[in-house]
């Protein structure tokens, strides 16, 4: 059975590794395992050790209380409910919102996506 907190662990781990354009690939190579066990890792399905947990945080350039901060905080909520398969259509939308100077066409952009989330919930 897979525990909650290995999935939060594991959710970290990813969000970390696509936070930094790491591949599973490069990020088995630094810690000497495969693709296959951060696979592992990123799903909950396998746990982490403490070892290697240091070994992640290292790689990864956390301290180790990233992957178990305070999850009762609305972006701990956000984090932990962050569909991670949409992760590259997030960094495009924030890589986009980012360059949007004028004030009053970030509120606009934003209206917008409220606007569409409204509208689908109907």
């Amino acid at each position: 059975m897979v525990h909650p907190v290995d999935v939060i662990v594991g959710k970290r781990i990813r969000l970390r590794r696509s936070a930094l354009s790491i591949s599973q690939t490069e990020l088995a190579e630094r810690l000497g395992l495969t693709f296959q066990q951060i696979q592992k890792y990123e799903r909950g399905s396998n746990r982490v050790s403490c070892s290697r947990l240091v070994e992640l945080s290292k790689a990864l350039d956390v301290p180790i209380v990233y992957f178990f901060e305070d999850t009762g905080s609305d972006e701990g909520r956000l984090f932990d409910q962050l569909d991670l398969r949409i992760i590259p259509e997030v960094r495009r939308l924030v890589s986009a919102f980012q360059k949007i100077e004028n004030t009053q066409e970030r509120r606009l952009a934003i209206a917008l996506m409220e606007s569409m989330v409204t509208g689908s919930d109907r």
